[in-house]
C-alpha cells in the first residue's frame, strides 16, 4: 500500500524519463501517505486512443467519478504526438 495505476495514450519513455517519473511519484506518495518508498507500487499502461472511451473514460472516469480527486478537462485540445 499504496498502489498507483496510470493509464495514458501510447508514447515512448526513455529510461531517464521513467526513472524521473517513478522517483517523483514515489516521493509525493510517501509524503502524502506517510509510508516508506518500499510500500509504493506504480503501474503504467498505454491505452490506444481508439480504446480510451471503453477502457478508461467510461469505467474509470464516469462510473467511478465519486473517487476522482481531480477531474480531467477534455475540452482542452489534446496535444499532438510531437508535443507530448
Amino acid at each position: 500500500m499504496p498502489h498507483v495505476s496510470i493509464r495514458h495514450w501510447p508514447r515512448t519513455f526513455t529510461d531517464a524519463e521513467k526513472s524521473d517519473l517513478v522517483a517523483e511519484l514515489t516521493e509525493t506518495i510517501t509524503r502524502g501517505f506517510g509510508c516508506e518508498p518500499g510500500a509504493v507500487s506504480i503501474a503504467v499502461e498505454a491505452v490506444e486512443p481508439s480504446r480510451w472511451t471503453d477502457r478508461v473514460q467510461v469505467p474509470e472516469l464516469e462510473e467511478r467519478a465519486h473517487l476522482l480527486w481531480k477531474q480531467p478537462n477534455y475540452s482542452q485540445p489534446i496535444p499532438s504526438e510531437g508535443t507530448r
